[in-house]
């Protein structure tokens, strides 16, 4: 399980070093691959077997299962399938978030290019902007309450 959340910079090669505890997590020696997702404001890094389970579970719910005949299904499989982008963890224990400007310009929009936030969720790790993270964790803060009780 990822938990918590670590400062890190963007070094002028587009790269942002993971934490230790997350590498012992998600590589080893035999497997430094992983897919970075950008979505929902952030990026967002999956093992492969995390990701193809992240992917099958959205179509999971109740009767509902992948249906190939389906339009908005194949349409959003297809979009995140193509929008992830695969990667090694260099010896040094760095994820090139450079790769994601396949589509130029995704880190940019994304605020990935110079302090970031590394943050554990759970069965993958997100990396944001430093400050939206802060702003997001500052909003989560006020609604803390209300988010844990149901009254």
């Amino acid at each position: 399980m990822l938990t918590g959340a670590y400062p890190m910079s963007v070094d002028a090669k587009g790269r942002v070093t993971l934490p230790a505890v997350f590498r012992k997590q998600l590589v080893d020696e035999t497997n430094k691959t992983i897919l970075l997702v950008p979505f929902d404001g952030c990026v967002n890094g999956f093992t492969r077997e995390g990701f193809k389970a992240w992917v099958d579970g959205l179509f999971e719910y109740g009767d509902h299962h992948f249906d190939p005949r389906n339009r908005k299904d194949v349409m959003l499989k297809r979009g995140l399938m193509g929008s992830a982008v695969e990667i090694d963890v260099d010896s040094a224990g760095r994820v090139a978030l450079g790769k994601l400007d396949v589509k130029p310009g995704t880190r940019e929009k994304l605020g990935l290019v110079a302090d970031v936030t590394v943050v554990g969720a759970d069965d993958h790790f997100e990396v944001w902007n430093t400050e939206e993270w802060n702003r997001q964790q500052a909003d989560f803060e006020m609604d803390l309450e209300s988010l844990l009780y149901h009254d």
